[in-house]
């Protein structure tokens, strides 16, 4: 049991790296949700590692995760769409920070 736990925590540091490494390196706005999308999954898995331990508490923290991912891609894409409207472009060296105009 434990072991699994921990395998799955290791694999939830992999795929968070990896989502950390995509983010970091994304020069398009997909690719930047992509990353995002990748690190909160490592999230759930964690999660499901907590199952082991305690899986009341594991149930209610995937739950509010799986709502709260919901909200967030929704409004990821919603931005997403606004910023093609708007620029014609989804390129992060187009958006600057508090949407200042470039």
């Amino acid at each position: 049991m434990i072991g699994e736990a921990l395998s799955l925590i290791a694999t939830a540091i992999l795929v968070l790296s990896i989502g950390l490494t995509v983010v970091i390196n994304s020069r398009d706005l997909i690719r930047l949700l992509i990353g995002l999308e990748l690190m909160f999954n490592s999230v759930f898995l964690t999660a499901v590692a907590l199952y082991v331990y305690q899986p009341y508490l594991a149930f209610i923290v995937v739950a509010i995760s799986v709502i709260a991912s919901a909200a967030e891609f929704i409004a990821l894409i919603t931005a997403i769409i606004t910023v093609d409207r708007m620029r014609r472009s989804i390129e992060t060296r187009s958006i600057l920070a508090g949407g200042d105009r470039s």
